[in-house]
């Protein structure tokens, strides 16, 4: 199965062409397309950021705590 936003597929245009293929969460607030998709879903700006906080958040303590070594012995 190929992911829908592989790399191997994307295709970097516009600012950050070159570095780096994800969108930071302000760009993504700026989409025209994602505020497309939000308005139809009812979506607004505000909950869709606090939901990207979130998930950065939670992401990075995901990060954290593998790369931290096992304690105990």
């Amino acid at each position: 199965m190929i992911a829908l936003f592989s790399s191997e597929y994307c295709c970097p245009v516009g600012a950050t062409a070159g570095k780096n293929d994800e969108l930071t969460i302000t760009e993504a607030l700026r989409d025209p397309l994602i505020a497309i998709v939000m308005r139809a879903d009812g979506v607004t700006s505000e909950e869709f950021k606090r939901l990207l906080e979130a998930a950065a958040r939670e992401l990075k303590a995901n990060l954290a705590n593998s790369s931290s070594p096992p304690t105990g012995g």
